[in-house]
């Protein structure tokens, strides 16, 4: 592996996927600079989370080209025309460097914020617990999600006080 600096850590080009005769994804392309913050918007079944399934390859593209830290994801031409991963292996070891964190953070309601963010290295990478606590709050800025969360506490206190002033 290269210790050179990359300028796009995550490149994305023409993206496609279809399911049947129905084109979900038409051509998208995306690179991000280390520490952007990219929001996917757009209507109830348009297609963002196809998308960002197939970033992480959970849903197979039928074309596209995948570039993470500067290494391209390898595709081979599968049965039935459609691109393939053509190495487990790197996509399961090029997972471990992605992370994705979505608007709605009741997912696991029963967690915190940080404990979510610390639930990933201890199934994906099977560090302990411990060890992902101790890193987990400086992810949580990189990320940009301690400023959501504190918007988060905000709005759910200015919720408590509205809802405790009525009569």
């Amino acid at each position: 592996m290269s210790t050179e600096i990359v300028k796009y850590p995550l490149e994305i080009e023409d993206v496609q996927k279809s399911y049947g005769s129905h084109e979900v994804l038409k051509g998208i392309s995306v690179s991000a600079r280390r520490g952007d913050v990219i929001s996917i918007i757009g209507s109830s079944g348009s297609g963002k989370s196809t998308f960002l399934r197939c970033i992480n390859f959970l849903e197979i593209p039928d074309r596209g080209r995948f570039f993470i830290n500067g290494e391209q994801v390898s595709m081979k031409p599968g049965p039935h025309g459609a691109d393939i991963p053509s190495n487990r292996r790197q996509i399961e070891r090029l997972r471990t460097n992605l992370g994705m964190v979505f608007q709605n953070f009741n997912l696991w309601a029963h967690m915190t914020v940080l404990e979510k963010v610390i639930e990933a290295p201890v199934q994906v990478r099977l560090s302990a617990r411990s060890s992902s606590a101790a890193w987990s709050p400086l992810d949580l800025l990189r990320m940009n999600v301690a400023r959501q969360c504190l918007l988060l506490a905000w709005q759910a206190c200015r919720l408590t006080f509205s809802c405790s002033q009525r009569p």
